[in-house]
């Protein structure tokens, strides 16, 4: 039963229910995600009936008890938020920033004196870049490799033929070699970037791929070995660093992609999620 039907069912018994059962079924035809997360006496105390009438209520409805109601509302919610609308949702709120990328920061309350701002500019050009290319090869090392395990998640939920190199060794330079003219680098490197992923970076500009790197600054190493520079600053040098900066940086790139036409293979994906579990309830 989907979010319509299961609200249905509530209005089509309504004439019949009690004035209690009534002032129940009004509240969950208004706000019925919330039942999800409340208990049956926190519901009761709410509306101002019994906890055992909230309880009754749910096996009018055909349930055996209150807990399979929130249940059944809680698969309701997993359905409704799926990849596709939550990438959507987000899209909408930032789409009308003047620098959408400053405000999601601020919004994170993560932009702090001597952070630098990142260029909208070179966001937009890796995007441009990402969205043309063959394939998407992502670099990065120790702490790195979980921003690249992040952006491999996102770019292939949107179809983005994408292959991360996190390790070091001879297994990574057999990798490299499937590189070619037309894929994009992404390589991730901060503060005393791995002398791997710089010969990595002469390498790939020999092959005159475009290599799009996320470092701490313009002038690093890594930055002088990349065609487009995307500035993340982790923090001092003296003091433990944080990856919110970056990780920020990347969700953006991921939205930003989204409105380039990718939610299309989100959306592609809740009709694989829906399939799978409306299987799941026949069986």
């Amino acid at each position: 039963m989907d979010e319509i039907k299961f609200l249905e069912k509530i209005r089509r018994m309504y004439p019949k229910f009690s004035k209690s059962h009534k002032i129940i079924a009004e509240n969950i035809l208004e706000n019925w995600e919330n039942v999800a997360f409340i208990s049956p006496s926190e519901l009761g105390k709410k509306l101002g009936v019994s906890e055992t009438t909230v309880i009754r209520f749910a096996r009018n409805l055909g349930y055996n008890n209150y807990s399979e109601l929130k249940e059944h509302i809680q698969e309701l919610i997993k359905i409704k938020l799926t990849p596709a609308k939550k990438m959507k949702t987000t899209m909408n709120k930032i789409e009308n920033y003047n620098n959408p990328l400053d405000e999601l920061i601020r919004e994170l309350n993560i932009l702090e004196d001597g952070i630098n701002r990142v260029s909208f500019k070179e966001i937009k050009e890796a995007i441009k870049k990402i969205n043309s290319a063959k394939r998407v090869f992502i670099i990065g090392f120790g702490v790195s490799a979980s921003l690249c395990k992040f952006l491999e998640f996102r770019f292939t939920r949107m179809k983005i033929d994408t292959h991360i190199l996190i390790q070091g060794g001879k297994t990574f330079f057999d990798n490299l070699s499937l590189i070619e003219k037309d894929d994009i680098v992404i390589a991730i490197g901060f503060f005393r970037c791995d002398p791997e992923i710089i010969k990595a970076a002469k390498y790939i500009k020999e092959l005159k791929a475009t290599i799009i790197s996320i470092t701490s600054s313009q002038v690093s190493e890594l930055a002088r070995l990349s065609d487009i520079i995307i500035v993340a600053n982790r923090g001092p040098k003296d003091e433990v660093k944080s990856l919110v900066v970056p990780m920020a940086i990347l969700n953006f790139m991921t939205i930003m992609l989204a409105q380039n036409n990718n939610t299309e293979a989100l959306e592609e994906l809740d009709k694989v999620y829906n399939g799978y579990y409306e299987k799941e309830r026949r069986w």
